[in-house]
């Protein structure tokens, strides 16, 4: 049976531990394994994952708007790198395509009655997909500010760099799951002053 080099690293380890006497020589041979697991552990996950977002409802800047009953949680997020695929099956085409590194992250998305994400944008376009409640959501590009808006089993998608804020103008909460493509390690969420064309 063989062992892969981090069993054998780790193994290696455990007998010089053994083979000591001073516990000086111990603390430090201790503490050198340590350091080689965690480096062996971020090697084999390198850009898998990521600290926890920042707050998606504080703003950081004096004119940017502040999301109010908005939560996001990540659930995962690792690198997929560049990327280009072609689907065809059974008469449905798809082409999904990525010319830098990218990052692919989920996260789910809560809106409490009355509340909004606040203005924002994101590095790269998002999927969302609205599984209860219904989003009213604000794009700045839209010379009139005039909402889309999307109930239980609809979708809709955000392009990078558009500023857009998703309100919950019902009663029910909004539970939604967005699926965001981004550059590796980029911050998921841009805050964003309100346009000048929204009132």
């Amino acid at each position: 049976m063989s062992l892969s080099p981090r069993r054998a690293s780790l193994s290696h380890a455990a007998e010089a531990l053994m083979s000591l006497t001073n516990p000086h020589r111990v603390l430090v041979t201790v503490v050198a394994v340590a350091v080689a697991s965690v480096a062996v552990g971020t090697l084999a996950c390198r850009d898998t994952t990521t600290p926890k977002e920042r707050s998606m409802s504080i703003p950081t800047g004096p004119s940017e708007t502040m999301g109010v009953g908005f939560t996001s949680s990540l659930i995962a997020r690792g690198t997929l790198g560049t990327f280009h695929m072609q689907s065809k099956a059974a008469g449905y085409e798809v082409e999904l395509k990525s010319h830098d590194e990218t990052d692919v992250a989920v996260a789910n998305i809560g809106i409490e009655a009355g509340g909004s994400s606040g203005w924002h944008s994101h590095p790269g376009p998002v999927l969302v997909v609205v599984k209860s409640g219904t989003i009213t959501f604000f794009r700045a590009d839209n010379p009139n500010c005039a909402a889309d808006v999307y109930g239980p089993g609809c979708s809709f998608t955000e392009q990078g760099g558009l500023v857009a804020n998703a309100t919950n103008q019902g009663t029910e909460p909004v539970v939604a799951v967005a699926t965001f493509l981004a550059p590796p390690g980029a911050a998921l969420r841009i805050d964003a002053a309100k346009p000048d064309n929204c009132s």
